[in-house]
């Protein structure tokens, strides 16, 4: 180590270790990484609502907790942290397994908690999609959603996936065996009664948090700019990316059927009447471990139009959009409009209980909690 590395060291802030104890004598201990803050500001912190990860985060912890073990949370970041020698599961979610496997018993049981593709997938996919909008557009945008290699698959003994089989066969190759536990919702509301489905079916939405290209955005902006007969509603922060946004300032704000909306808080009434007034989410992304904002819409009532690689399960009512290309959000959305009114209902109301019985907190509980329990029997 340099002479700048130590004295980095030495000034260094110590990284946080959540400790959780048991009720009863412990097991041994669980080594988690994932995030901590939710751990110090409490559930009632309404940084709690704004994704479905700290409420997940805390519920595996707590669930291990119950079952007898000290669980030691550390950010997945943190790469200072060293699993203790009695530790008998370590959970991470990118990787931290691969550089703890060497201070892990030979008996403990390695988990990779997967929150999105692999990673040379998802790499991939994004300078893929980045490629398009040079294309399309001629201009090069930063990737902002790149993610460093990891062979934590490699290193597991199991992987828990949050979305559904296209996640998973991006993990398959290593030929360890992969359980599903569907995300959670960080939000549930009641049917939204009285809806114009005649309307509605001609009025869309975009909802994504950062990384516009990797979620689609472009894409849509394209598409709705060549189909003035339907309208757009966008909610995020394409702003905080102004590459981006300096590339679709005309779509975003100077084109008659496209609202730029702007952020939005998905638990305000001002989305539930948005989600009242519109049918579909529209969300082309390149690559998630389970999109939450469709899972979101989903839980409004809304309809999903999605590629395969959002991770969604659409049955026989969602909408597929093909490629991820202009053309093919261009024909799904067309596709959907074509319905009938009695039809977008059906497919909105399915949609709804879909979501109702498989994307809930109360159902990742149960899930994980059997998975916590067949992992640690006889321990």
């Amino acid at each position: 180590m340099s002479p700048s590395q130590i004295i980095k060291r030495l000034f260094q802030k110590p990284k946080p270790v959540v400790r959780l104890q048991p009720d009863s004598p412990s097991r041994g201990v669980v080594a988690f990484s994932y995030i901590t803050w939710p751990f110090r500001e409490g559930i009632d912190s309404p940084k709690m609502m704004g994704h479905t990860n700290p409420f997940e985060c805390t519920t595996m912890a707590e669930t291990f907790r119950r079952l007898g073990f000290e669980v030691q949370v550390v950010d997945y970041h943190n790469t200072d942290y060293v699993p203790p020698a009695n530790c008998r599961v370590a959970i991470d979610i990118h990787s931290n397994l691969e550089l703890w496997e060497k201070h892990l018993p030979a008996d403990c049981q390695k988990v990779l908690h997967v929150t999105g593709p692999h990673w040379l997938f998802w790499n991939h996919a994004e300078l893929t999609r980045l490629l398009g909008v040079q294309q399309r557009k001629g201009v090069a945008l930063t990737p902002r959603r790149p993610t460093e290699p990891s062979r934590s698959i490699e290193v597991a003994n199991v992987a828990t996936v949050l979305g559904n089989q296209f996640t998973m066969d991006t993990f398959k190759f290593a030929g360890n065996p992969i359980k599903r536990i569907p995300i959670s919702s960080a939000y549930e509301f009641a049917w939204p009664e009285g809806r114009d489905f005649e309307k509605a079916r001609r009025k869309f939405l975009w909802v994504g948090s950062y990384g516009m290209v990797h979620k689609g955005l472009d894409l849509v902006l394209d598409a709705f700019a060549r189909m003035p007969e339907f309208e757009l509603t966008v909610c995020g922060r394409p702003e905080k990316e102004p590459d981006f946004f300096r590339a679709y300032e005309k779509e975003l704000k100077h084109t008659p059927n496209i609202r730029y909306y702007g952020w939005l808080d998905m638990a305000s009434p001002e989305f539930l009447e948005l989600a009242r007034t519109h049918a579909a989410i529209v969300y082309p992304s390149c690559a998630e471990g389970g999109a939450g904002s469709v899972i979101h819409c989903m839980h409004a009532g809304l309809m999903p139009i999605v590629t395969t690689e959002a991770s969604i399960d659409i049955k026989d009512f969602g909408m597929l959009i093909e490629n991820g290309d202009v053309d093919s959000v261009i024909a799904a959305v067309r596709k959907f409009a074509e319905l009938s009114p009695a039809e977008v209902e059906a497919r909105a109301r399915a949609s709804y209980d879909h979501v109702r019985a498989t994307h809930t907190r109360a159902k990742f509980q149960e899930n994980f909690a059997a998975f916590a329990r067949e992992l640690t029997a006889g321990m």
